[in-house]
């Protein structure tokens, strides 16, 4: 399984004292997963406000519901499990929007611009894909879910996310083989 950034290790007593609503305690919480919680949501949603929006309500929602955590497993699985499910709500309350079109960075050092140009290339492929299949992408390869756990997010069966996995992948594959000559012919008729 992938190393989720959520992997953050909260001690038992800050989590006992959140519990029972401690202030303090919901606090350290919340900064030591603030930023994986934004990632995620960002990843999700494509869009910071939304990110921003989906990853408040998701603590919200994890403080109120707390005392429901059982502990069977880590205390960052089920947070993170919160904000995907907070996220993926939002994806299908969204109406579809055309993808997002980032500009390619070109650095100094060749080697720096080339990782750069690389990432940049691979940001803006995930940008093309249909949000789902973005979502499900990020939540297999980066996030580590697997087929069932992704099905049930979207209250789909696992052939769904198998499916739609393995197209995104081949639009991804598409979309960075074509590289340069697709972002030309972008440039070329958005003139």
């Amino acid at each position: 399984m992938a190393h989720s950034p959520f992997d953050i290790e909260l001690d038992d007593m800050t989590l006992a004292r959140a519990k029972r609503g401690n202030v303090d305690a919901c606090e350290t919480i919340f900064r030591k997963f603030q930023q994986p919680a934004f990632s995620v949501a960002f990843r999700i949603c494509q869009c910071r406000e939304t990110a921003q929006e989906v990853s408040q309500e998701a603590f919200i929602t994890a403080f109120r519901k707390l005392r429901q955590f059982r502990g069977d497993s880590p205390f960052w699985g089920w947070l993170r499990r919160v904000v995907v499910n907070h996220a993926i709500s939002q994806l299908r309350k969204s109406p579809k929007a055309d993808p997002v079109e980032l500009q390619d960075y070109h650095g100094k050092a060749e080697a720096t611009s080339d990782r750069v140009g690389m990432a940049m290339d691979l940001e803006s492929a995930l940008a093309a894909l249909q949000p789902e299949d973005r979502a499900i992408v990020w939540l297999h390869d980066v996030e580590g879910y697997n087929h069932r756990e992704i099905a049930g997010l979207f209250g789909k069966t696992e052939s769904f996310s198998k499916t739609r996995l393995s197209r995104a992948r081949d639009r991804l594959k598409d979309l960075l083989e074509a590289g340069p000559a697709l972002k030309y012919a972008q440039d070329a008729t958005a003139r």
